[in-house]
């Protein structure tokens, strides 16, 4: 993975980890592969268990919960090895797998895969963090101003308290939300997170007099950048918390030599969209990949090994005439 200069934290051991403990239902299926030309590729792969009528459902995701998936290699793949890749996934026991498409690399999948077009926004991150500030909007210049002079200050979370007063932010701010903020995530997942002591994970936290009011969750990987999550205390919008939390992760990353800021797709909400446009960051198109297989295909496999191993235990005698 850390030859792959795409991958991103989702695509890592430590993220499947992570929801191998907060989801007892996951369990890793990551497969790798290894072509003639020498090229290696793994494909990361999170097996969802739930109980059927009769027998057991698994579902094949990459990667939950709906973040970026798909396949790493050390070099670009060839159409060919891509093909032998969903041939080989498409051809086991695997009869859901839904793939999410990372969009700093795109391949094409087989046609049997339904998609559906999402976007992300992106920031290139430039060794002068100066010139980058120069494209942010004048609004976003002016509110990150007015956070300064109100005095918020910007620091990255050491401790697990930080983390609980963090999620009881989360916890508010869903309220605030209600139905619009769509998927919300356990306490666990943000325990277990923290529990890594992973460098890549990082809790950057904006205060006022000490007091916590607003968060940003980044997690990096390579030369990528990721904003996950984020919330604030929605009595100190008018501080501007988190424009001035995204500057300082902008900062530190072109320091630290990071060439991409990720802001994450912002799950239909057009403010949130806009919010993200005012630091100068770009749509990016990737889609979302369902495939299932035919239902008949599994029993007509297993009718067909139970057959097999009928004929070889009990042979058919031909008659004699």
């Amino acid at each position: 993975m850390r030859n792959c200069e795409y991958a991103t934290f989702f695509h890592s051991p430590t993220w499947i980890k992570v929801l191998e403990k907060t989801y007892p239902h996951y369990s890793n299926a990551t497969v790798g592969f290894i072509f003639s030309t020498g090229n290696r590729a793994i494909f990361p792969l999170v097996a969802e268990h739930s109980k059927g009528i009769v027998f057991e459902k698994v579902k094949y995701k990459s990667m939950p919960p709906g973040v970026y998936g798909g396949v790493l290699a050390e070099k670009r793949l060839t159409s060919e090895e891509i093909g032998a890749i969903f041939e080989h996934l498409t051809s086991t026991d695997i009869s859901d797998l839904k793939v999410v498409e990372n969009p700093l690399e795109h391949y094409e999948f087989p046609k049997s895969f339904v998609a559906k077009t999402l976007f992300t926004q992106i920031l290139p991150l430039d060794a002068d963090f100066e010139q980058l500030r120069i494209r942010f909007s004048r609004g976003q210049k002016s509110n990150i101003k007015q956070a300064q002079k109100k005095g918020v200050t910007v620091r990255i979370a050491d401790s697990l308290e930080d983390y609980e007063h963090y999620y009881h932010i989360y916890q508010g701010t869903l309220k605030r939300w209600g139905k619009r903020a769509g998927t919300s995530y356990p306490w666990a997942l943000f325990l277990n997170l923290f529990e890594t002591r992973d460098p890549d994970v990082k809790l950057w936290l904006a205060e006022k007099d000490r007091k916590i009011i607003a968060g940003v969750l980044a997690l990096y990987c390579n030369s990528t950048i990721l904003y996950w999550h984020g919330c604030s205390l929605q009595e100190y919008l008018d501080h501007y918390p988190n424009n001035l939390l995204h500057m300082e992760v902008i900062k530190d990353g072109c320091a630290r030599g990071y060439k991409v800021y990720d802001f994450n797709p912002s799950g239909g909400h057009e403010g949130v969209v806009k919010f993200k446009e005012s630091f100068s960051a770009k749509r990016v198109d990737f889609k979302a990949y369902h495939w299932k297989q035919n239902r008949l295909i599994p029993w007509t496999r297993k009718y067909s090994q139970r057959l097999s191993f009928a004929e070889r235990n009990h042979p058919v005698k031909e008659e004699k005439r």
